[in-house]
Order: C-alpha cells, then structure tokens, then sequence
C-alpha cells in the first residue's frame, strides 16, 4: 500500500506558523495602544514630580522671605535710628533708608521671579519616549508595508 500524504491548508495563503495580516494589525494596535497608556502614565508620574518640587521650592521661598523679612524690620529700624542721630532729622533717614531697601527688595524679587520662571516643568523624558515610540511606530508600518509588497 502506498504511503498517505496529508495535506493541511494554510488560511489567507500565510505560511503555517506565521501570523496573518490581520493578527499583525490587531497586535500592532494593541502593542501602540499599551505604549499609549504607559506614555501617559510615565507623564503624569514626572509632571508630578516636577510641580511637587516646584511648590516646595515656592513654599520655602516664601517661608525664608518671611524669617528675613522680620530680621530686616529690626536692622531698619536701627539703621534709621543710627541716620537721624547723624543726619539730625529722623524723617529724612527713614526715607532715605526705605528708598534704599525698595530698591534692593525690587532687584533680589526680579531676580527670583526670573529663576521660578525658567523652571523646566515640561516632562522631558516623556516628550524622548514619545519620539522614540513615533519612531517605532512608523518602522513598524514601514515592515507590514514591506512584509505585504513582498
């Protein structure tokens, strides 16, 4: 007797073991839509951060300028007392001593706002991922595009 062949058919023509055009599709969608929501995950996780430090460093702005501030009370105090006995006339040193101090408040104040505003609160490493991840992508789409032309 003669040997028995069995044949068993391939659906949509893929080779057996591989998966078919659609089973591709299907994972490159749910592969991206993963990515998504790690992405998103991953900028909420750093967008956090970066505004947790921003307020504790806000907060300790303020809470040092409040402490300096009272120190300050006190040293104009006596420095206005020290320039009306030399100059003779209290009210002239107290403006002169005001004058003084607003105009180094106004600087030490541009300052600071200056540096507050240049923080980077932008989720950098996110925005690299993204890329790298549109990158991925458009690789992925370019060898389902190959794997079909071929």
């Amino acid at each position: 007797m003669a040997d028995e062949i069995r044949v068993t058919p391939v659906s949509g023509g893929a080779a057996a073991g591989e998966p078919s055009l659609g089973e591709l599709f299907k994972q490159l969608a749910e592969d991206s839509a993963t990515l998504v929501r790690q992405e998103v995950a991953l900028a909420k996780v750093e967008m956090s951060r970066n505004i947790k430090s921003a307020a504790q460093s806000a907060a300790m702005v303020a809470v040092g300028g409040m402490i300096a501030f009272v120190g300050v009370l006190v040293l104009v105090a006596g420095i206005v007392i020290l320039l009306g006995a030399a100059l003779n006339n209290y009210w002239l040193a107290a403006l002169i001593v005001g004058i003084v101090f607003l105009a180094i408040g106004g600087l030490l104040a541009m300052s600071n706002l200056n540096k507050l505003k240049a923080e980077e609160l932008a989720p950098e490493r996110t925005i690299q991922t993204l890329q790298e991840d549109k990158q991925w992508i458009q690789k992925e789409i370019k060898q389902v595009k190959t794997d079909l032309t071929t």
